[in-house]
């Protein structure tokens, strides 16, 4: 089983996003987030897919 960490950089499906949210049932992979931040796009991966997430980077790091 993978473990994963809030806003860890992945791939998945040729999409680069980073991880926004994780339970038991499934992690959200943010891959678009728009300038004021309370609109973004995620995909749902359940846990059978989780051997599809191709973990490329930490923690993103924000700059401001």
């Amino acid at each position: 089983m993978m473990i994963f960490a809030k806003g860890t950089q992945v791939k998945y499906k040729n999409r680069t996003g980073f991880i926004e949210f994780i339970c038991d049932q499934y992690v959200t992979i943010c891959v678009e987030t728009y300038d004021d931040k309370y609109r973004t796009v995620c995909m749902l991966v359940y846990p059978h897919e989780w051997k599809d997430i191709e973990i490329i980077g930490d923690y993103e790091t924000e700059t401001k």
